[in-house]
Order: structure tokens, then sequence, then C-alpha cells
């Protein structure tokens, strides 16, 4: 399998930087106190997710992430924090297959910004396990990446981020695929002080596009329920009907 995030990897946690506040308190404000037990964190990237995760009270972490170049930020984060390191199991595969990996009941699972990355079979799936697994007071988690839809999606700037002297400049476009999908690329290109282009990195990878009305419909499905959402709604929490 290709490993789309091998071209970002290296700069990932500078890319995200940014984000990890709001993305820290919208978890916070929808997974709720866990109280013991176990949280799932499903594409965990580089595992920043995970301190907030031990911080609303999980005894256990499972973090899933099937790109070899993020684990090695994601092993990073976990050891150099020996509580962590002592709660945290990292599972290298992709849902559905890491789904045999994790345990039987969990107490919290977030996704954030990696469920466009399923299968529609690999979806369901998912769904499934979480209707078998999810304690009963226990909430999913989803950030969603747009589009809602399979559209086209022109050249777009994403930002320009600095390491030291350096800058990195993120850019991508979407071209639909089918009813449902979208074919994203994406470019990193690494300036000096003074602009100059030392490296430049493209990754292609599809998607399937997913609206919070298209989750909240495949949840009713599976005994779930939408209920919250936090971060102008592109992050939503679902729990048990009743």
């Amino acid at each position: 399998m290709d490993d789309f995030y091998e071209a970002n990897a290296e700069w990932y946690g500078a890319l995200t930087a940014a984000w990890q506040e709001p993305t820290n308190a919208a978890v916070r404000s929808l997974v709720g106190w866990i109280d013991g037990g176990t949280a799932v964190d499903i594409g965990s990237g580089v595992g920043y997710c995970l301190p907030v995760l031990r911080e609303l009270g999980a005894e256990r972490l499972y973090a899933v992430e099937p790109s070899r170049a993020m684990r090695t930020g994601l092993v990073a984060t976990v050891a150099r924090d020996p509580d962590l390191l002592a709660r945290t199991t990292v599972v290298g595969a992709a849902v559905p297959e890491a789904l045999d990996r994790l345990p039987g009941e969990w107490n919290a699972v977030v996704m954030l910004n990696a469920i466009g990355h399923l299968t529609d079979d690999g979806r369901t799936r998912l769904w499934t396990a979480l209707d078998e697994r999810l304690a009963p007071r226990g909430r999913f988690v989803v950030a969603l990446q747009p589009p809602e839809s399979a559209t086209t999606i022109p050249w777009t700037d994403f930002g320009t981020v600095a390491i030291g002297d350096d800058r990195i400049r993120t850019r991508g476009r979407a071209e639909p695929l089918d009813r449902h999908r979208v074919e994203w690329t994406m470019e990193w290109t690494l300036q000096d002080r003074d602009g100059r282009e030392r490296e430049q990195r493209t990754a292609v990878h599809v998607w399937r596009a997913l609206s919070v009305t298209d989750l909240a419909d495949e949840a009713e499905a599976h005994g779930m329920a939408r209920l919250e959402t936090a971060g102008d709604g592109m992050f939503v929490g679902f729990g048990r009907l009743g």
C-alpha cells in the first residue's frame, strides 16, 4: 500500500501545530469525562490527541496509525512521556484490519480528519464495531474534512509555516473520481529565508467525501445518534440511541 503521508510526515507536526489547541478543545467538549476504561485514536498521526484522552480519564490508550512514516512521530510523542508510554498501544494497521487488534469495549473513540480514507465497506465495519463495543455512555468523535460531496476544488493555498529560517507552503486540489470520491493532489514546497525553493514534494490520494448528514444517517442505522458539534460543525460527536 502506498503511504501518502511519507511525503509530509517529516513536517507534519509543524504543519498542524496551529490547529492543535482548537482540536484539543473540540475533543474535550465532545468526549467529556471518560472515567477510566479504554480510548481509541483512529488515524492517530503523530499522537497529539493522546495526552488529551489521558487528561479526560482514559486508563488505556490505543493509537491506530497505518502509516509507517507517521508512526515515527507517534512513537516519539508517546516515548517522551513515561506515563503515556505505559498506557499506549500503537496499532500499525488500518481499519478494518486494526479492529481485530483492539479490545472488546471502548469508552471513547476519536477519528480526526481520517474517516475519508476508509472505503465504504471499511466504514460500515467500523460502525458495526462501534455498535458492538462502544460503552453505553461512550462517545465517537469525528473531525470531517472537505469536500462534503464529490466536487472539483482548484489549486488552493493552505498556508505557510515556519521552521526556523525555512518556510513550508502547502497547497492542494481535488478532482471527482465518481459520485462519492475525489482524488486529492497535495504539494509541499520548502523555501529558505530568502524565498529560494529547496525542495518540493507531492502526494496523491483518494478521499471519500462525506457530510455530517451522511454520517448521522449511517450512525442511526447502527443504533447511534448524532449529538453535539464543535469547531464550526466540523467536529461531530456520536453516542448510543436512548
